[in-house]
């Protein structure tokens, strides 16, 4: 039961996402403003061509003979919408359909990258204009001595604004001057600025880290391919740019602590857009389970021999430095920094005076923690020859005194052999034979 309970929350939320897509309105001619008598075809996508049903609305009517089709002519002035079964609502289309012996045509769409074409178009294609003058916001953008298309190529956001234009027309007796009426061009950003996220801004040393930059292309461009890059402390994590918007780090540590962010690019457009920065703070891991051994284990060693100490953590990141102590002595023995959770501390030569007690310590910047204390003991060299020496003529007299017995019960066995009642001769014949040879 919970199992379909979860598919059918995925599903709902799967629908949602695809829902809340919009639907995109193309036109051909690709012109928001026509001549009264042309028609213009538009066309609505949706997301999922496998499901059919397209509804129009019209002035924000609906299209009652429009329904399931997802193309429509038309000849009329105002806003078209569309919706397909799997996409939200479209933006509206506002269409022109004009009078006027001269119209500026723009695209539908436009953009940041793509190349605007405007036309200055004469009506019914028979009047010519000469002198043809283009204005961005009043001011000339641009001016051609004969009739001819404007075109610029890789437009950017500034390029919006309320363009026209005028153009002269001579007739039979006199020239005239005409001016279009103003369109509005809003030039579209093709993506926004990406977002970096992480998975933490602060991962602890030793673990994996998850960067995503994320932006996202609008329906009328999602053929459009991006490609990411990473950047740390002004340097980039990875060189070269990326088809994928994520990057996995497999283990971070305290020196990848940084400020981040990445880099968008639409590569065929020369686009590119900067994310914000995050601060990413790498924490080490606390020292702990710290112990000392010592070789010769336990700590007895005899004057002249060496003695090892061993001090080892179970965990904790970073540079570790270890150190070692003994106590009543303020100084430490000595130290060692390494990238490591073991590290040992040789005492070459033993005295009498160094018996006593020693310990550890462990430091990675983050806290310091100490062993508990070893004792230590020092034999001198005599006493051990002594110990030795006796060692050494026990085991002999307990040699001499086994091997005696084993003497003694040799010599037993052997009397026993020869005096036993076995060993008495048999007469026979007046010949005497040993129980053996009979």
């Amino acid at each position: 039961m919970l199992l379909w309970a979860l598919l059918l929350i995925l599903g709902l939320v799967s629908a949602q996402a695809s829902i809340s897509k919009k639907a995109v309105v193309h036109l051909s001619p690709p012109w928001t403003t026509i001549f009264k008598g042309e028609k213009v075809t538009l066309t609505c996508h949706g997301f999922n061509s496998s499901k059919p049903g397209t509804t129009w609305w019209y002035e924000n009517q609906q299209l009652r003979d429009s329904w399931s089709t997802n193309s429509i002519e038309t000849n009329q002035t105002g806003e078209y919408r569309c919706q397909t079964q799997d996409s939200a609502l479209s933006d509206p289309v506002n269409l022109v359909v004009s009078s006027d012996l001269l119209i500026l045509q723009v695209p539908y769409s436009v953009f940041e990258g793509d190349t605007l074409v405007l036309r200055c178009q004469g009506r019914d294609h028979v009047e010519t204009a000469t002198n043809v003058t283009y204005y961005k916001n009043g001011r000339i953008s641009s001016y051609f001595l004969k009739y001819s298309n404007f075109s610029i190529p890789r437009v950017g956001l500034s390029y919006s604004g309320k363009y026209h234009c005028t153009g002269v027309f001579r007739g039979t007796f006199f020239a005239q001057k005409r001016s279009s009426r103003k369109v509005n061009l809003q030039v579209q950003e093709l993506f926004p600025s990406p977002e970096l996220k992480t998975t933490t801004s602060h991962p602890t040393e030793g673990t994996p880290m998850t960067l995503s930059c994320e932006t996202q292309l609008p329906p009328q461009r999602s053929d459009i391919e991006l490609h990411f890059s990473f950047f740390r402390n002004n340097r980039v994590i990875m060189s070269g740019w990326k088809k994928s918007q994520v990057l996995q780090i497999p283990v971070i540590w305290r020196k990848d602590s940084g400020s981040y962010w990445c880099e968008a690019k639409a590569m065929t457009q020369n686009i590119w857009k900067q994310s914000n920065h995050v601060k990413i703070s790498v924490k080490r891991i606390p020292i702990s389970g710290i112990l000392m051994e010592t070789q010769p284990s336990g700590g007895q060693v005899t004057e002249g021999e060496k003695l090892v100490l061993i001090c080892s953590i179970a965990r904790g990141t970073g540079n570790i430095t270890f150190s070692w102590h003994r106590v009543g002595i303020k100084a430490s023995l000595g130290e060692k920094t390494r990238h490591s959770l073991k590290e040992k501390f040789v005492l070459s030569v033993m005295n009498e005076t160094d018996a006593g007690e020693y310990y550890c310590t462990a430091n990675n910047g983050i806290n310091n923690i100490s062993s508990l204390t070893a004792k230590v003991t020092v034999r001198s060299r005599d006493l051990s020859s002594q110990a030795n020496s006796s060692e050494n003529i026990g085991r002999l007299a307990l040699g001499l005194i086994v091997t005696q017995f084993i003497l003694i019960g040799l010599s037993a066995s052997a009397l026993l052999f020869c005096f036993g009642p076995w060993s008495k001769p048999v007469l026979s014949s007046g010949l005497w034979r040993s129980p053996l040879n009979q």
